[in-house]
Order: structure tokens, then C-alpha cells, then sequence
């Protein structure tokens, strides 16, 4: 019997560990960050608009930075952003070909100067 439990548990904690690559806590659940092949699309959950969005991601060694600045999302809007929008520093456009990515970092406010930040694994 003892067994049993200790089995289920187990499938349930591996089965919560391979969500849509979202990781986070407390207020920043209020943002969803999905990661694919093409696209990284964050959703907002807040209940009110986000203010100055700004979605980085973050390589493997971090050494530069691929951002793309959304500016205002939505209350329950999701969005998709290709990933060839994102930039490094130097304009570079971000590639998976060139580019091993580590994870996503969002970063935003409310109307109410509520901040809220993200940070997710990259999905594979």
C-alpha cells in the first residue's frame, strides 16, 4: 500500500514538471510563457493590462541577451512573438541554428506600478 502512494506521488510530480515550460511563483504566475520551435508567446493572467513588457532570451553561458520590447499586453491577451524578432545587444537577431537557448525572462508592470517578472525554462 505504501508503495502505491509513494508511486502515485512520484507520477504526479513528474507529470507537474513537464508543463508548457512555465515556471513561476506568487504574483509572477500572472504571466504564462510558452516556448516553441517558431514562436515564444506570453499570455496575460494579471486581470489588468500590462505596462512596458519587455521578453528576453536568455542562451546557454548567457552571453548576450536576445530582447524584444512588447509594450502593452492586455488583460487575458496572449501573444506570439516569432523568434527572430528578438535582438541581442549588437542587433543580432536570435537563431536556433546559432543559438542554444537556456530560458525566457519576461518583465512587466501594471497600471498599478505591480511589478511582475518571469523566468521559465526553454521548453524543448
Amino acid at each position: 500500500m505504501a508503495s502505491a502512494l509513494v508511486v502515485g506521488a512520484l507520477c504526479l510530480v513528474i507529470s507537474a514538471c513537464s508543463g508548457s515550460g512555465t515556471t513561476a511563483s506568487g504574483d509572477s504566475a500572472s504571466i504564462g510563457v510558452t516556448t516553441s520551435s517558431m514562436f515564444v508567446t506570453i499570455e496575460n493572467k494579471a486581470g489588468l493590462p500590462l505596462l512596458d513588457v519587455n521578453v528576453s532570451i536568455i542562451p546557454v553561458g548567457r552571453a548576450t541577451e536576445y530582447t524584444r520590447f512588447v509594450g502593452r499586453l492586455e488583460n487575458a491577451e496572449k501573444r506570439d512573438i516569432a523568434l527572430g524578432d528578438f535582438n541581442g545587444k549588437d542587433g543580432t537577431p536570435f537563431s536556433l541554428r546559432v543559438v542554444r537557448p537556456d530560458g525566457v525572462h519576461v518583465v512587466a508592470k501594471d497600471m498599478n506600478s505591480k511589478s511582475y517578472e518571469v523566468q521559465a525554462p526553454w521548453a524543448q
